[in-house]
């Protein structure tokens, strides 16, 4: 300490210098640094151990020797010239993120925190307007297929598996035919039919009649209405056309007269089955009214009838057929007012899928619905067991899906030669079915049919594409229904009053 005091310093190597030493030193310029050393970086340091040095307040840096050339005092990491320190990138990678990076996530205190961007998005109206229509989409698309799309698919799987030979029970009621006494098919004259042989000009109408049940007044009312015309126009009944009604002699006489066509109704039929019984024998009608319903009433109307009415009513087809309209052009659309097909015409219905002549005809007189699970048609409207379905809807759904080419593979087959058909298109390949598609040499296909018929009073008037339900309750207090068809399709529904006669 007294050293201190009197001027003098200890150098590092423990030996005693002067003030005036050191000053000369410090004047003495650098010796030039050796090339094996490499580029010096000068720079200023001020350590800790500068403040026991009394002398660093006299210049800027503090010089150290080392072998034969001195250099001024400087953390060692500025003697380092390796690239790395020069990177702007990796300086920046070592001077990014914090240690706590992962709690700024949930700093609230941070504006680009998760919770913060999240309030700012969730109070955006752009946002909150997208959100809402997302939703809306998304619950419209889940009652579309809720209510809409599920039952129609099903729907279509249930009709479709209907007509699978596998099925138990029959595919829609394959019928046997049975045993019908008279014509079971009938063609429509050619002269009759509008636009055919006989109506080059395409005059001709067909009226189609839905049950009169021998209400004559109102039958007449009618074919005025229509400004029916014997020339021109011809009547096609659908059936029923007695009993119930206050005058079935004066409506058979009517239909006598204008050379009316009508099919067999389940009324015609079950006066022509009592006619075997009742006709020609003494019995009262009386007797056996708790054997029958509507014994009295059937026998009561036999012994009015001529034989000219009798010969009328055996002489009723079970099926009318007509043939497409020539003059009738055919559209790709579901247009129900147009008709370019050919024509069925039964009282009360056809099972889809099964030839004309294998028909049952007690259904074709009597059916109101086909059964889900057995397939089979049935006279009620709804069955004891299992689900019942107008059979209308499945004859539309058969007759459409016809009409838009779709594929009828897996449907029953009700013959032995189309069975051998059909395994003849299947081993020509795919080739083989492409040159009969395009020339025409295959198997002709099934083409769509419309059926008019009456018997369903309670679902009244019903007009579809492919079936045309005329019977709209006349003799109940309904109305009475006429259908008019000109030369190229075009149909029209013309109604009268009618008065309750059931009363």
């Amino acid at each position: 300490m007294a050293q201190q005091e009197m001027g003098y310093q200890d150098d590092n190597d423990g030996q005693e210098r002067s003030l005036s030493e050191w000053q000369q030193e410090l004047q003495t310029p650098f010796p030039r640094r050796p090339e094996w050393a490499g580029a010096s970086v000068e720079t200023s340091y001020a350590g800790p151990d500068l403040l026991y040095d009394p002398g660093y307040a006299s210049h800027s840096a503090r010089t150290l020797r080392h072998g034969d050339y001195t250099r001024r005092s400087a953390p060692l990491i500025d003697q380092v010239s390796n690239g790395w320190r020069n990177s702007e990138k990796t300086a920046g990678f070592y001077a990014a993120e914090p240690e706590d990076h992962d709690l700024r996530l949930c700093d609230l205190e941070d504006e680009g925190s998760c919770p913060n961007t999240t309030a700012d998005l969730v109070r955006s109206r752009r946002f909150r307007r997208m959100l809402a229509v997302v939703l809306v989409a998304a619950v419209v698309l889940y009652y579309s297929w809720r209510w809409y799309l599920q039952p129609r698919l099903q729907e279509e799987w249930d009709l479709k598996q209907g007509f699978m030979p596998a099925r138990s029970n029959g595919t829609y009621g394959i019928a046997r035919a049975g045993h019908f006494e008279g014509t079971a098919i009938k063609w429509l004259d050619p002269e009759l039919v509008p636009g055919g042989e006989g109506d080059s000009k395409g005059n001709r109408r067909l009226v189609f009649v839905g049950d009169i049940h021998g209400c004559k007044k109102e039958l007449l009312h009618l074919l005025e209405k229509v400004g029916f015309d014997a020339k021109t126009d011809h009547l096609i009944a659908t059936g029923d056309t007695v009993s119930k009604g206050p005058d079935n002699v004066g409506v058979l006489d009517e239909l006598i007269r204008l050379k009316a066509d009508s099919v067999r109704g389940n009324h015609e039929d079950r006066l022509l089955e009592a006619a075997k019984t009742l006709l020609g024998t003494n019995l009262p009608p009386e007797s056996a009214a708790a054997t029958s319903q509507g014994y009295a009433k059937d026998a009561k109307l036999l012994r009015e009838l001529k034989p000219k009415h009798m010969r009328y009513l055996r002489d009723m087809p079970l099926m009318l057929r007509i043939p497409a309209l020539p003059h009738a052009s055919a559209s790709r659309r579901k247009d129900k007012d147009r008709v370019h097909e050919n024509i069925i015409v039964v009282h009360a219905g056809v099972v889809p899928h099964v030839p004309l002549e294998k028909q049952d005809p007690y259904f074709v007189m009597n059916m109101r619905s086909i059964d889900d699970r057995t397939h089979l048609p049935s006279a009620l409207r709804e069955t004891k067991k299992g689900k019942s379905r107008p059979w209308m809807e499945i004859w539309n759904w058969y007759n459409d899906r016809l009409f838009r080419g779709r594929s009828l593979k897996g449907f029953h087959l009700y013959s032995a030669d189309e069975y051998e058909e059909e395994q003849l298109a299947e081993s020509q390949g795919w080739l083989g079915s492409l040159w009969d598609g395009v020339f025409g040499t295959g198997k002709a296909k099934m083409k769509p049919q419309v059926v008019v018929y009456g018997h369903d009073s309670k679902a009244g008037l019903q007009m579809h594409r492919w079936s045309k339900g005329l019977d709209s309750g006349c003799v109940a207090g309904g109305k009475l229904t006429a259908m008019v068809l000109d030369a190229k399709g075009k149909t029209e529904i013309v109604q009268v009053g009618c008065k309750n006669y059931k009363t």
